[in-house]
């Protein structure tokens, strides 16, 4: 019990000892956790927009006038079971003319359906991929079948490769860059509670002398520094919960107004989580930091 109050009022003096450092420390840990919070808001929106976009890649199948059912069927139930294809649905004759119907009825620049005679469109199959990396082996795939009983021409398989890859390419810049702001400012966060933490062992290196010398153990000796450091991380993560909630209704607006045509959501329960993991976060830096210089210190 003395070994503990000794250590938690160790503590609380080292924080309170230079308090203009403490405050500084504290605010850039706060700042760096709400930078890190609106990263996580901001990539958790684009990720979902992503996705979105992705479940809506699909591929178009057009079929031969003569196809029969029967084959029809085998080729969609074959293609139902890539892994990397959702959905297959079929669209017959009639339905793609009701469609081209319902479409003309709403554009200006498409003539009147009733000045068309005999349906000129064909039956379909209609691909929604799982995977939209896989859009083009699917697609390749089913371009050899073609000249067959079911597709006619290879131009039959009807994909777009170039919107696939700028969509792959979007979802690999936000993981790259998503880690690699992620790092930098756990990097930031860690050096101020490191350098902090430095300050205040160097103040304290007399006591800490006299410490060794009465036969202190290190872990008894950077107890109270750690504890510290894990004070400078729970006060800024404090300033950040407090800056995150009353920037919560704001910023969420705005991102769902910024991607607007999608209907991205963050999830019930993201702000809750966001806010443990800013609170987990701040006491695991706090902590690690705070060793790391009084490891080095004790190690020289």
């Amino acid at each position: 019990m003395t070994r503990l109050a000794y250590v938690l009022t160790a503590a609380w003096h080292g924080f309170s000892r230079n308090p203009f450092m403490s405050a500084a420390s504290t605010f850039t840990v706060a700042l760096m956790l709400v930078l890190l919070a609106f990263f996580f808001v901001t990539d958790r929106g684009l990720q979902s927009a992503v996705g979105l976009l992705e479940q809506k890649v699909e591929l178009i199948v057009y079929l031969r006038d003569d196809a029969k059912v029967s084959e029809v069927l085998q080729l969609r139930a074959r293609i139902a079971k890539d892994p990397a294809v959702s959905r297959v649905d079929y669209v017959s004759k009639d339905d793609a003319l009701k469609r081209f119907k319902e479409l003309s009825a709403s554009r200006a620049d498409i003539a009147p359906v009733e000045e068309i005679g005999v349906n000129p469109l064909p039956a379909s199959l209609e691909v929604k991929l799982a995977r939209a990396q896989e859009s083009r082996r699917v697609a390749e795939e089913l371009r050899a079948e073609a000249g067959g009983p079911l597709i006619a021409r290879p131009d039959d398989i009807i994909d777009n490769p170039q919107v696939v890859e700028q969509l792959l390419t979007i979802t690999r810049v936000l993981s790259i860059g998503g880690l690699a702001v992620l790092g930098m400012m756990l990097f930031v966060t860690l050096f101020v509670i490191v350098n902090t933490i430095r300050i205040a062992v160097h103040a304290r290196r007399d006591e800490i002398e006299i410490m060794q010398l009465v036969g202190a153990t290190d872990r008894l000796i950077s107890a109270p520094f750690v504890l510290e450091g894990m004070l400078v991380g729970v006060a800024g993560a404090a300033i950040a919960l407090v800056v995150m909630v009353a920037a919560a209704g704001p910023v969420t607006s705005s991102l769902i107004k910024f991607l607007d045509i999608l209907p991205v959501s963050l999830g019930a329960n993201f702000m809750v989580q966001l806010a443990a993991g800013v609170a987990a976060l701040a006491l695991f830096m706090g902590a690690g930091g705070a060793s790391i210089s009084i490891r080095s210190h004790l190690a020289k």
